[in-house]
């Protein structure tokens, strides 16, 4: 089961022919699900970390083992799919997960950029960002991640400039840069969370996350992970990625790591080439004895 964190659409997963997750995933033989968390509007503000991963994760993974016949299912986490992924196994180790893929996903978050020092340390206030829904605005979101690479937009012109006469350089453009500028509100009570937690208390390297009210531990995940990392990342840096190997004490933790970007790990040829092959290889191995 393939997911994104509560910012981004999952169209994400199957972009275009040629360049879908799905599409790969079913090519190497694997079912293939994509879990969507929705759009929250005023009704959704209160929202928590804890809706999602109480109540809409262990839904879902019900839903696929059954359909699947399955007692376990593979998780793809990406960026901050893979980070609630941690979170939700280590308040409930005993979700069927059979594996996790994390994919540029960030777990120290001591100095990810000036938006999130900025809110960590109190300049930002959320209840400035929040709109009339009582939401944190996708646009919000999509500035904050615009800072961490003020010229990335150009770079990106450059390089379409440079391929005009690629149609597939062009399709793959056009579908990746709507994703990215296509981000989806968050939950106020989540982002409190969020903000509290993994920001100002950076509970994922002194194992100090909270769940439904009581402190959980890292240590509770057993589950084989396999944490894939792009060294080029101005989002999710090797140092902040990497780290996941270090705090999962009774966890088998392989580390992946490419010369490539953010979005370039996920989505594109390096991606299609290189990338999902040696993850989908390494689910495979792991997987033999699900069902």
């Amino acid at each position: 089961m393939a997911y994104l964190g509560l910012v981004g659409r999952s169209y994400i997963f199957d972009l275009y022919k040629g360049g879908s997750i799905v599409e790969m995933l079913m090519d190497y033989g694997f079912d293939a699900y994509v879990l969507d968390w929705g759009v929250p509007d005023t009704v959704d503000s209160e929202n928590t970390l804890e809706t999602y991963l109480r109540g809409y994760l262990p839904a879902a993974l019900d839903a696929i083992a059954a359909e699947a016949n399955a007692d376990s299912v593979n998780i793809f986490g990406y960026c901050m799919g893979g980070i609630m992924s941690v979170h939700a196994l280590a308040a409930q180790p005993h979700l069927p997960v059979h594996t996790l893929t994390t994919l540029a996903s960030p777990f120290d978050w001591s100095d990810l950029g000036a938006f999130v020092n900025a809110m960590k340390d109190g300049k930002i206030e959320l209840e400035e960002l929040l709109d009339d829904s009582g939401n944190l605005p996708g646009s919000v979101i999509r500035q904050s991640f615009k800072a961490r690479k003020p010229t990335g937009d150009i770079v990106n012109y450059a390089n379409l400039w440079q391929h005009m006469w690629n149609d597939r350089y062009v399709e793959g453009y056009q579908a990746i840069n709507r994703f990215l500028s296509d981000h989806i509100p968050m939950a106020r009570g989540a982002a409190e969370q969020i903000r509290d937690q993994w920001m100002r208390d950076n509970a994922f390297i002194h194992d100090t996350l909270r769940f439904n009210g009581r402190r959980v531990s890292l240590a509770n995940i057993t589950t084989p992970v396999h944490a894939v990392i792009a060294e080029r990342d101005d989002i999710a840096p090797v140092a902040s990625a990497s780290i996941l190997k270090e705090i999962l004490p009774n966890a088998t933790v392989d580390l992946l790591q490419i010369d490539t970007g953010h979005v370039s790990l996920f989505a594109g040829r390096q991606s299609v080439k290189e990338v999902m092959p040696q993850v989908f290889d390494w689910i495979g191995k792991h997987s033999e004895e699900i069902g």
